[in-house]
C-alpha cells in the first residue's frame, strides 16, 4: 500500500465568506469532488470540539500525537524546519520580520509582516548575526529568515542554563507597541528566565538599530514598501521528546512543504524532507512541481505528506476570492496530477486542512475542518462534493485529530492495540 496525505493550511471557511457560501463550496473542484464521490466524508476537529488550535498542535494532533502531552512551544519546530541544528538546551523561537516606528513609549508595529517581505531577508539577518550580546558572553544566537517575512531564532547558552518560560515581544497587534519579554509570572524569580528574556530584549532593540537604515529597507522605502526593521519573537520552546511514526507503524514518510514549520514537526515525527523547486509557502508556490515530485517519492516511500499553505495566507489576509481562486489551483494543479497519475489500486489518499480561517475573522477559528478518505479500502458514503456542508453529511460523521493514523488504518499499517 502507498498513501498521500494533503493539509491544505486554514482550508475552512464560514457561510460568510462568500455570499452564503464558504471559499470551498464557492470554488470548482471537479477532482475532489470526484474523490468524494468514491470516497468517505467527515468533519474533524484538529485537536477537539470547542479547541482553537495553532497550526503546530493541529499538525502534531492530525499526524497522531497528543499536543498536551508532547508539545514545547513553536519555535523548535520552525528551527528544525529551517534545518537549524538544535541541541539539547537551546531556547528555539518563532521569528517575525515586522515594520516599526519609534515612539516615546517604544516601537510601535505598523506592520506586522513587513509587507510579506519577498527579497533581502538574507542581507538583514547576516548583519544581526554579527552582533555579540552584552547582557552575557556565554549566550549565543542565531536568526535564519525562511519564506517572506517568516524566520527563526535559536538562543543557546555556553555554560549557562537557559529558559522558555518568558513571555514574547509579539504584540500580535498593528498599532500596539511592542512589549519587552519578561520571565513568565510563576518563574520570575528564575535566574535562567531572566537572563534569556534579557537576550531576547535585546536581540530586538539590536535588530532595530541595525536595520532601520539597512540599504534593502532604504531601497523598501523608496519603492513605498514597509520597511522589515526590527524582529518579533515568539513561541519559545525547547526540544520535545516525540516517538517517530516509522518506530510506531513501520513505514517510511517524506514531507513536501515550503513553509518551516510544517517541514520542522514532520521531521520531529521521523519523516525525510523532500525540497521541491517553486514550493515556496506562498499563493505563488508551484502546486504542480509538488505533484511531480509526490508521485516519485512514493517509488522510494511507503507515504508522502503534502502541505499547502496558500489557502491560509489569503485566509489571514480576508481575500475571499484569492482564497476561493487557490482552492481551484490545489485542485486543478496538485489533486488532477495525483488523480491521473497514482496507482488507486494500491494508493489512499487524505485530503483535509488543519483549521478554519474564515474571511470575516481573518484567523484560526474553532469550527471542524472537512475531511475525505479515498482509496480502495475505503466504503463510498454517498457523498459527491467536498465542502464543508457534504462533509457534514458524510459516513465518516465528526472526529477530532488523527487523520493520519486513520490514513495508515486503510492501509493495514496500524499495530493492534491489545492482544
Amino acid at each position: 500500500m502507498k498513501a498521500v496525505l494533503i493539509i491544505a493550511d486554514g482550508l475552512g471557511g464560514r457561510p460568510t465568506d462568500l455570499a452564503g457560501k464558504t471559499c470551498l463550496e464557492a470554488a470548482s473542484t471537479p477532482h475532489l469532488d470526484a474523490l468524494a464521490s468514491r470516497g468517505a466524508l467527515g468533519l474533524v476537529d484538529p485537536i477537539g470540539p470547542g479547541v482553537r488550535p495553532g497550526s503546530d498542535t493541529a499538525h502534531l494532533s492530525l499526524l497522531g500525537y497528543d499536543p498536551r502531552r508532547v508539545y514545547t512551544g513553536r519555535g523548535v519546530f520552525e528551527c528544525f524546519g529551517i534545518g537549524m541544528d538544535v541541541c539539547q538546551g537551546d531556547i528555539c523561537f518563532r521569528a517575525n520580520l515586522a515594520t516599526a516606528e519609534e515612539t516615546p513609549d517604544g516601537l510601535k508595529i505598523t506592520d506586522r509582516r513587513a509587507g510579506r517581505i519577498d527579497r533581502g531577508q538574507d542581507q538583514l539577518a547576516a548583519v544581526l548575526n554579527d552582533v555579540k550580546l552584552t547582557v552575557s558572553p556565554k549566550i549565543s544566537f542565531e536568526f535564519q529568515p525562511s519564506t517572506q517575512h517568516r524566520g527563526a531564532l535559536l538562543l543557546r547558552g555556553h555554560s549557562i542554563r537557559l529558559s522558555s518560560q518568558i513571555t514574547e515581544n509579539d504584540p500580535h497587534a498593528v498599532g500596539a507597541v511592542a512589549p519587552d519579554s519578561k520571565p513568565n509570572p510563576d518563574v520570575i524569580e528564575d535566574a535562567a528566565a531572566r537572563v534569556t528574556a534579557a537576550a531576547v530584549n535585546e536581540i530586538t532593540k539590536r535588530s532595530f538599530e541595525l536595520w532601520k537604515d539597512h540599504p534593502v529597507n532604504r531601497a523598501r522605502m523608496e519603492s513605498g514598501k514597509p520597511s522589515a526593521n526590527v524582529v518579533l519573537l515568539r513561541g519559545a520552546s525547547d526540544a520535545p521528546h516525540l516517538q517517530s511514526l516509522e518506530s510506531t507503524y513501520r513505514v517510511k514518510g517524506a514531507v513536501i512543504a515550503g513553509g518551516a514549520l510544517y517541514r520542522g514537526v514532520s521531521l520531529a515525527c521521523g519523516m525525510c524532507q523532500l525540497d521541491v523547486d517553486g514550493a515556496t509557502g506562498g499563493l505563488d508556490t508551484n502546486l504542480g512541481a509538488k505533484a511531480e515530485a509526490a508521485c516519485k517519492a512514493l517509488e522510494t516511500y511507503d507515504y508522502v505528506f503534502i502541505h499547502v499553505k496558500g489557502t491560509d495566507n489569503a485566509g489571514h489576509d480576508q481575500d475571499a476570492e484569492a482564497k476561493r481562486d487557490f482552492i481551484e489551483r490545489i485542485d486543478r494543479e496538485l489533486i488532477g496530477p495525483l488523480a491521473q497519475q497514482l496507482d488507486w489500486s494500491k494508493t489512499h489518499i487524505a485530503f483535509t486542512g488543519d483549521h478554519t480561517t474564515p474571511i470575516d475573522f481573518g484567523d484560526h477559528t474553532t469550527e471542524p475542518v472537512p475531511v475525505l478518505f479515498a482509496g480502495p479500502n475505503v466504503m463510498p458514503d454517498g457523498t459527491q462534493e467536498f465542502h464543508e456542508r457534504e462533509a457534514a453529511r458524510g459516513g465518516l460523521c465528526r472526529f477530532s485529530g488523527q487523520v493520519l493514523p486513520i490514513l495508515f488504518g486503510y492501509c493495514n499499517w496500524s499495530p493492534k492495540f491489545g492482544a
